[in-house]
Parts: structure tokens; sequence; C-alpha cells
């Protein structure tokens, strides 16, 4: 815990590896956002158009999210989160970061208790589209979900697959010029289109949906007539989404930890660098509107199979709109006796959160 002048405490909140959890660098980003709604919101104001009423409320709940922050500390000085206020919105970073967080402890857990039981091999996968553009994205949605129960119905998918985790991603790619680190990351791409470092990027202002998938397989799968190449892979996806084209597929064992394979899936919707554009407020409020509009009332994450099984033996609650505050990897029981309450909350003068019984 960080101290000035013998007076003010800051909140220094450390995970069980010892890693500090960026709550004021979130909440600086969950008040840019508050920003853009209410941009956005008195645009639409001015313009005299009925929808500055869908922005109505997102601002004031968005600058509200996760103001007091209550602990419960042990006498080792160990702590866990007890009370906070949480707006539960889709693109709140705050409340993105810890949905990332609990999806991670859930499929961990999940994982656990599958090896437990029986032992399984496990596979990454990701599964894309075209880049599409704001107009576009809904649509596309649509049919992405549409499209991942038809792939999960087919034989040789069935045949293969005993459970699965699924979680959206939506990156967008706000730059109007190819960087050098986007360019040593695509080179194959850009020089396939004759383009350099500098030169106008044909992907800026689109957006780039995909799922990334945890798939749970018996561990004779790599050696039985089951086994599905790459194209087969792909073909599958490509017949499930009716597309005229093969689509970018990748597939890959996950080989000792799965830790990083978890991480990877636990990825939240959205990256909130991609729509709080500190440079561009234009762009951020569009392409904050087109997000906030397509991610509205959709189920972003699924698990399917023994995976979903275990969701529900486990009794873990719902991994997108459940509990924010008592995530699965940060629980009271954990704590010693002697128990206290700490208060933390949001100073907009230290941009920080401040113990609230310091002078």
């Amino acid at each position: 815990m960080e101290q000035l002048n013998n007076q003010v405490e800051f909140l220094e909140d450390k995970s069980s590896s010892g890693k500090i959890r960026d709550w004021s660098g979130k909440k600086k980003r969950n008040l840019s956002l508050a920003e853009i709604y209410i941009m956005l919101k008195e645009f639409y104001r001015t313009m005299h158009s009925e929808k500055f009423r869908r922005f109505l409320n997102r601002e004031e709940r968005c600058r509200m999210c996760a103001s007091v922050l209550v602990y419960k500390r042990d006498k080792n000085g160990k702590r866990t989160l007890h009370q906070a206020n949480f707006c539960q919105l889709r693109l709140c970073p705050v409340c993105n970061w810890r949905r990332s967080l609990k999806i991670f402890s859930q499929v961990s857990k999940i994982i656990q208790a599958i090896e437990e039981d029986k032992e399984h091999a496990y596979l990454f996968l990701t599964l894309t589209q075209k880049n599409v553009n704001a107009e576009e994205l809904d649509q596309m949605l649509d049919e992405m979900m549409k499209a991942w129960n038809r792939f999960l119905g087919y034989k040789k998918v069935k045949d293969v697959v005993k459970g699965s985790y699924r979680g959206l991603e939506i990156t967008y790619d706000k730059n109007p010029r190819i960087t050098k680190n986007m360019y040593r990351q695509k080179k194959d791409y850009y020089k396939r289109l004759g383009l350099k470092v500098g030169d106008e990027n044909p992907n800026f202002d689109m957006y780039h949906p995909h799922f990334h998938v945890l798939i749970v397989v018996d561990k004779s799968y790599f050696k039985s007539r089951k086994y599905l190449k790459h194209e087969e892979w792909q073909e599958l996806w490509s017949k499930a989404t009716r597309l005229d084209y093969l689509p970018q597929v990748n597939i890959k064992k996950i080989k000792g930890n799965s830790a990083e394979a978890v991480a990877e899936v636990a990825k939240y919707s959205t990256k909130d660098s991609d729509y709080v554009i500190e440079k561009n407020i234009d762009l951020s409020m569009n392409v904050v509107e087109t997000l906030d509009y397509a991610l509205q009332r959709r189920r972003l994450v699924s698990f399917s199979g023994i995976m979903k099984e275990w969701h529900k033996k486990l009794n873990l609650d719902d991994a997108e709109d459940g509990d924010l505050i008592h995530i699965d990897s940060e629980k009271d029981e954990d704590l010693e006796s002697e128990l206290t309450l700490e208060t933390y909350a949001w100073n907009v003068g230290y941009m920080n959160y401040i113990k609230k019984d310091a002078n």
C-alpha cells in the first residue's frame, strides 16, 4: 500500500501471484468511455434524434462503476474484494477486465475437474471471417452465431469435440497507415499486396470478429481415424458460415501447461484501446456506438458438452452477467480470522483510489 506524506494511502491490490492489479488504469479508461457516452448523448440530442435515449443512462452507469471498493482483510494483510458497484456495460474497461479474470478462473477450474475425472487432450481453435465495416458488423455477428451452432452439429465435429468453451472477440483497426509493428506481424500479407510501412492501411476502420475456442478431445484423438487435419477444420467452418472462400482457421494442440491457452480464450469481446482512442474523439464515438449496438443482448461466451456439464456441477455462475465481485479466484474463505473492512474511493484529484478513512 503506497503512502503519501503519511496521510493519503493509495490502493495497492495484488493477485495471489504478487502481480499488482491495475485498478486505477482501468478506472481512467472507464472515465474516458463515460465522456464518449456523454458526447454521443449530446450529439443526438442536438440532432433531435431519438437515438440520444440509448445513451441517456450509459454515462452515469459507466462513471459510477467501481467508484467505491470495499475489501475484507485478514490479520496477515491478505484481502479479497467484498463489495463494489459494477455497471455491467459491455464496453466498460473495468467490467471487461473483471469478466476476463472470472472466465480464466472458471475455465481453469473446469479443466482441473475434467482432468481429475479422466485424462483428456486439448486443442486451441481460432475461427475467423473476413473484415467488415460498421454497417455490416451486426449482421455478421448474427451469421457467426448461427454458423457456430451448425459447426458443432456436424458429425465430424461431434465425433471429436467432447466439450468446448467459445468466446467472441472483435478487434478494430484504428490505424490509417501501416505501422512498423503492423508490418512486422503481417509481413507476408502486406508483401502480397505490395504495401510497405507508411502506406495507407487497407483495413483501416474495419472490424475483425472471430472466435477463440478451447476444445476437449479424447487422449487418443491424435492417433485415431477421427483426427481432423487443418484443411478439414477450415472446410467445415467454411461450410458452417456458408462462405464462397476458405476463411483463416488456426488449430493447434495445447502442450504442457494449458494456462497460456486458457488466458487466450479468456480474452473478452473487445479491447478498450480499440475504441477509447484519445487522439481521435470522433473516431472513438463512431466505434463505441457501433460496438455498443452490435454487442447488446448477445451471448458472447458459451460452454458445450463436458465443459458445460462441469460448469453446472461446480455451481459456477454466469460468466458474462454474473457476480463480478467474488470471482472464483478471489474467495473469502482463503482469508484467516480476525477480518477487518477497508474502503477505497476513487479520487478525481489524485486520479487514484484513496483509503476512505485516511486524513
